[in-house]
C-alpha cells in the first residue's frame, strides 16, 4: 500500500497553497505533530484530566 503524499493530503482538505509555500507548510505540520505527540503521552490514571460530571440523585 502506498503512502499518501503530503501534497495530496493538503489538496484533500481543500487548501490551495502556492507551490513555494508547500515546504514551509509541511515543516509547520511536522512541528505541530511533534508538539502534539509530546503532550499526548500515556499518564497514570490519577493524572488524567477529569472529563465527567457527577450526577446528583433525584
Amino acid at each position: 500500500m502506498s503512502e499518501i503524499t503530503f501534497e495530496a493530503r493538503v489538496k484533500a482538505t481543500g487548501l490551495r497553497p502556492k507551490p513555494d509555500d508547500m515546504p514551509k507548510l509541511e515543516a509547520l505540520v511536522k512541528d505541530l505533530d511533534r508538539a502534539a505527540s509530546m503532550l499526548h503521552r500515556p499518564r497514570p490514571y490519577s493524572q488524567e484530566p477529569l472529563n465527567a460530571f457527577w450526577l446528583k440523585p433525584a
